[in-house]
């Protein structure tokens, strides 16, 4: 089958979705028709998201279904070491900042800085924090938490964070279901193995912290993951979350091009009550979001280089010209210091009960 995102999806792997998978609703709403993988360019098929009309979460209907999914992640970024060098000269001059300043701050041994480039973000406060976030996930040092010591990350992909949480003392240990990916992190020395949340191997109250970044949206049956998470963390154990907002002000701007969407990889896409609602439902408690600073730098560029390759796409509107600007990215920065509900990531840690 050819990799050209055109090419249709086999006829028997996509199935319907009949209820929202967030709230179980089946009411619902077009959004989003014919979109394609403008982003990687590498999974086949056209798709379509439709919005939940009690919730407001986002969702592809049809999906592709558990047995055709992996045509969605051909040569998907996390099959990459963190010294893949195939980016362009900017985005590479931004990796190897971070990779600097990782290094130079948690004491990771990523390839690829920039001398001194950690320097330079400490004259972008903002930056600095995203890289924070970025790195450490709110992740306190080991220490700190007395015998609280063993993390699981769910989708490392090729270990990125698995590095920066050992680096942190955590006896840290990654779970994928992408084999390019989990053999990426293993040569790379890390603890990973290629299977999921359901794995019987993985024994209820067995980590005291467990953190998806980006996966949520991922998963077909999300609550039922969270369940998960639930029952493997250890009491007052910590869950941390990230996954794209689709009430962000840059779904607002850039609609089908939104960098968030990235169908049809991303199944389910939430606003903040919904997630805050789904998490307290399955049982988490002190749910609290928290902020990533300068997320729409790199969203909205990415955006900006997906709507290009939309000419059908109408961008005539006020917000569409306005997008095309660097400051508008600068303005959404801070507009989501106004507006939590409008950040372009939902970032928040939860904690299972202590009894």
């Amino acid at each position: 089958m050819s990799k050209d995102a055109n090419t249709d999806w086999p006829a028997n792997g996509i199935e319907g979705v009949a209820i929202c998978p967030v709230c179980g609703s089946f009411e619902k709403s077009p959004m989003h028709g014919d979109l394609s993988d403008l982003t990687f360019n590498v999974a086949p098929g056209k798709w379509a998201m439709v919005r939940c009309k009690d919730c407001r979460s986002g969702y592809l209907d049809p999906r592709p279904t558990a047995a055709t999914i992996g045509l969605a992640y051909i040569n998907y970024y996390t099959h990459a070491d963190t010294g893949e060098s195939n980016v362009g000269g900017i985005a590479k001059f931004r990796r190897g900042i971070a990779s600097s300043y990782a290094n130079k701050k948690l004491g990771t041994h990523f390839p690829g800085e920039v001398m001194f480039g950690h320097v330079f973000s400490w004259f972008l406060p903002r930056l600095r924090r995203y890289l924070d976030v970025r790195y450490r996930r709110h992740l306190p040092e080991a220490h700190r938490e007395g015998n609280c010591r063993r993390l699981l990350d769910v989708g490392c992909g090729n270990g990125e964070f698995l590095a920066c949480a050992s680096a942190l003392g955590w006896l840290a240990e990654g779970i994928d279901v992408d084999p390019a990916a989990v053999a990426t992190a293993v040569t790379a020395g890390y603890s990973a193995k290629v299977t999921d949340l359901n794995d019987p191997l993985l024994k209820p109250e067995s980590y005291d912290q467990i953190t998806l970044s980006h996966v949520i949206e991922h998963m077909a049956s999300p609550r039922e993951q969270l369940k998960r998470c639930l029952d493997l963390l250890s009491p007052n154990g910590r869950l941390w979350l990230q996954t794209p907002n689709i009430d962000s002000l840059g779904h607002n701007v850039f609609g089908a091009a939104w960098r968030g969407l990235e169908p049809p990889r991303h199944l389910v896409l939430f606003n903040r009550p919904a997630l805050q609602e789904m998490l307290s439902d399955v049982g988490f408690v002190n749910i609290e979001f928290k902020a990533h600073p300068a997320v729409p730098l790199f969203i909205w560029e990415e955006s900006r280089q997906i709507i290009k390759r939309m000419p059908f796409l109408q961008r005539n509107g006020i917000l569409s010209r306005l997008s095309q600007m660097l400051p508008a990215a600068v303005f959404a920065d801070y507009w989501s210091m106004i507006n939590p509900d409008s950040a372009e990531f939902l970032t928040c840690i939860a904690f299972r009960p202590n009894t």
